[in-house]
Formats: C-alpha cells, structure tokens, sequence
C-alpha cells in the first residue's frame, strides 16, 4: 500500500521533519510503500485566486500532487502550528487541491501529527488542518500525535520511547493501521 507522507515544512532541523520520520519508523516494518511529498512544492505554488485559476489554469505541480493523492491509500500530515492555524502555503496548496478535486483524499484515513517546543505540541494546527482535508474527504483518525516541548529529533525519539506518552501514539497508529486493513479486506472484496 502507497501512502502520501508530508511535514509541512522546510526549515533545517524542523521538529515536524523529525517527528514524520520518527512516525515512519514505527510504521517501517508493516512494508507500507512511502510517497514522501516534498513541502517546497507547497512554497513555490503560486497563491490562489479565481482569477488566476481562470486565467492560467491549474499549477501542474498540484495537478501532479493530486495524481498521486490519487494513488494513496492513505496519508500521514504533519503539521507545525502558526499563529493557532497552518502554515499559509499549506493551506494555499490545501486550496488548489480543492479546485482539482473536491474528492481528492477521499476516503483515505489520514494521521495527522504536529511538534512544537511550546506547550500547545501544535494543537491548534492540527485542529485547523482537520477540516481543511475532510472537506476533500480525508478519512481524519480521531487521534492525531502530538509532541509538545521538544526541541530535537531526539526528544521526540524519547518521547516515543516513554510508556505514558505511547498510550496516545498507540491510539493514533493502531487506529491508522487498522483503517489501512480495514480499507484493503474492502478492495479486496471488490
């Protein structure tokens, strides 16, 4: 099963970055194929307007992007949290999509995660991604992983490693694995 993998962002040494490829390692051994989207695709999108939609059509990136949502069985995002929402090229990427395709992520079950040194562990980010992708039909998991008050890949590592924290991130990938299973038994019915 291909599944779509971004952080949205690029900054060296992001939290976000970190904690997507600690998500991934706890996820290698179950064999999933990984489409890990690059997050400047998302910064050099042109911003959204109708007129420019109008006049020159969709960006072929997104097109692109959307072609291999497409493909997925399932997507992983993570987020940080900027001024209590998404970063504004997520979003606008976010935008473009939904002129694509108002179904693009549909039915897809999507783990949503988000890291941040301050207390809140990107919250507020991730409750604003939720609506922004089940509007395109994102199959959002009730629990999304949260690191609050890190500050390197290695806090995030431990915070992984500690037993009290595992049982929300157990939550959140049992149930994503569990979506991932649930959604093959139904392909494979036909």
């Amino acid at each position: 099963m291909k599944i779509i993998a971004l952080a949205a962002s690029t900054r060296d040494g992001s939290l976000n970055a970190a904690l997507l490829d600690v998500i991934l390692s706890e996820l290698e051994p179950d064999g999933l194929e990984l489409d890990r989207v690059d997050f400047r695709l998302f910064e050099e999108t042109p911003h959204y307007s109708a007129r420019r939609e109008a006049e020159d059509g969709f960006p072929a990136s997104m097109t692109e992007l959307a072609g291999r949502i497409g493909e997925a069985a399932a997507m992983i995002l993570v987020t940080p949290e900027y001024n209590h929402g998404i970063p504004g090229t997520f979003k606008n990427g976010i935008d473009w999509l939904s002129r694509i395709s108002t179904t693009v992520m549909a039915p897809k079950p999507t783990l949503i995660g988000g890291a941040s040194a301050a207390p809140y562990g990107a919250w507020r980010g991730m409750k604003s991604l939720r609506p922004a992708v089940e509007l395109l039909g994102a199959h959002t998991l009730p629990y999304m992983i949260s690191m609050s008050g890190v500050r390197s890949k290695a806090e995030i590592e431990a915070r992984f490693a500690d037993p009290m924290a595992r049982v929300k991130i157990d939550a959140a990938l049992g149930g994503f694995r569990r979506m991932l299973a649930a959604n093959e038994a139904l392909a494979a019915r036909g």
